[in-house]
């Protein structure tokens, strides 16, 4: 296990939110018996991978921080079609691997496995879902310093927990077949008939990822000043193909360095019903904020080069009941947390890690300060006893009521646990088997209700412009 250099700690101060803080140690782990006697060692320890979240995610304060990279075995099992992934291994590394045995992680994204599933993250093509999704097993060590394998059943002890009851140790990921894809990319200066084409394409079964830039950034990425979607593809349907097409998906993978260059250094994440993501958009125009989106996923990045439009548009998002869609808690949004799911992530987070060794700061605040050390020396143990079984109690109530719901209203109303998340939409329920919302336990089949929808001759005709190459005509190429 290496440790760095005092000269060398500078590089651990901040992550991409680019929040200053203070690494006291760097410690490189490389199994798992690094990372108990690191936990045991120190009261206070920050698990980081790429240092790429933007919300302070692995930000230091006066922080010992365990940089998982050294844990990076790949082990694939060619009887179950899995693959066990240390923590450290990137996403990018990982494919390149698969790809030399016809394999692939669907997930695609920048960060490590480990930061990917403490974060919960979205796949890059938003028809892929989220990674909890696509994993069998974790592993990680708790505050205890206990070593975990943990099922589906138990997921939520740490996939989606910002690495605030455990460090992430590897994984037990699905795989599919590699897939040789394709693109096509559809523009208008109306952005209703760009609304309404994504959700025409949205249905259809072979389509990977609805990527969506509005004008100004289109024209930073070499596009014509329009709004765009990019489709992509799990065959050769699209027009774009071959090395045109690696090329257009890096230019995606990497599109936020683009816009960082012009000085476009914040962005937000809200996710938003499919419905209202025509509004947020217009909205966004009428006061010249930038953005980008994943269509089938629901969530619209919003850039920004100004405070003052940063807070207008928090505003609107807060109406219109938009919720994080991919960038994590961290230390930035912790208001966002409502009191409810502060009460389920506490209760996870003490029974993990009740002496709140672990990315301490993040996600919630468990406690006060006095409160903290009076736990830490023994005082408060009995009213901690109390406090965790006062909230079981309660918890079970809450089952109990909206199983009661449920056996009521078995389908035309929104549960009162979701109403007061902000879901009070029914329309939310015909997407409930979406990829990105099997996770929130929504198992309602109406979402299927227009698989076999047969379209009108003009929308077909539009498919048909988008999808097959014997379509395309050379003015194509300049909008």
């Amino acid at each position: 296990m290496d440790k760095c250099e005092d000269y060398e700690l500078v590089c651990y101060n901040t992550d991409n939110s680019r929040i200053n803080g203070r690494a006291s140690q760097v410690f490189s782990p490389e199994n798992v018996a690094d990372v108990k006697k690191l936990i045991f060692d120190f009261q206070d320890i920050i698990p980081r991978g790429n240092g790429s979240n933007v919300v302070g995610g692995c930000v230091p304060s006066d922080s010992v921080i365990l940089d998982m990279k050294k844990i990076n075995r790949i082990d694939f099992d060619f009887k179950s079609k899995n693959v066990y992934v240390g923590a450290g291994v990137t996403i990018k590394e990982l494919n390149e691997k698969l790809k030399s045995i016809g394999y692939e992680f669907p997930i695609f994204g920048e960060g490590t496995i480990g930061g990917m599933i403490a974060m919960n993250a979205p796949s890059l093509m938003g028809k892929y879902g989220n990674i909890r999704e696509w994993i069998n097993e974790i592993e990680f060590v708790n505050g205890h310093t206990e070593f975990l394998k943990i099922g589906k059943s138990d997921f939520g002890e740490g996939c989606g927990m910002e690495g605030i009851t455990g460090i992430i140790v590897g994984a037990k990921l699905k795989l599919i077949p590699y897939i040789e894809r394709s693109a096509s990319i559809f523009q208008s200066s109306n952005i209703g008939e760009i609304i309404s084409t994504a959700k025409k394409l949205k249905s259809l079964d072979n389509i990977a990822m609805i990527r969506f830039y509005s004008p100004y950034l289109s024209k930073l990425l070499g596009f014509p000043e329009k709004y765009h979607i990019i489709i992509i593809f799990n065959n050769d349907k699209g027009k774009i193909t071959g090395e045109e097409y690696k090329k257009l998906f890096d230019k995606i993978r990497k599109d936020y360095h683009i816009f960082y260059k012009d000085g476009y250094r914040e962005s937000e994440d809200p996710k938003f019903l499919f419905e209202k993501i025509k509004d947020f958009v217009l909205f966004l125009d009428k006061f010249k904020v930038p953005c980008a989106g994943d269509f089938i996923q629901g969530i619209v990045y919003t850039y920004f080069n100004s405070d003052i439009k940063k807070q207008e548009v928090a505003k609107i998002v807060n109406r219109m009941n938009g919720v994080p869609g991919k960038y994590g808690i961290g230390i930035k949004r912790k208001k966002m947390v409502d009191d409810f799911q502060k009460r389920i992530i506490k209760r996870v987070k003490l029974r993990h890690d009740p002496f709140l060794k672990l990315n301490r700061g993040k996600y919630i605040d468990i406690f006060e300060m006095e409160e903290y050390k009076n736990l830490m020396i023994g005082n408060e143990n009995k009213n901690f006893v109390d406090e965790v079984e006062n909230f079981i109690e309660e918890v079970e109530i809450e089952n109990s009521r909206n199983e009661n719901f449920y056996q009521e209203n078995p389908k035309n109303d929104v549960p009162p646990h979701l109403k007061r998340c902000g879901l009070n939409d029914t329309r939310f329920l015909d997407a409930r088997e979406s990829p990105h919302s099997k996770e929130c336990g929504f198992q309602d089949s109406r979402h299927n209700k227009n698989k076999d929808r047969v379209f009108s001759d003009s929308d077909k005709s539009v498919i048909d412009k988008i999808l097959f190459k014997k379509e395309f005509k050379s003015e194509d190429k300049n909008g």
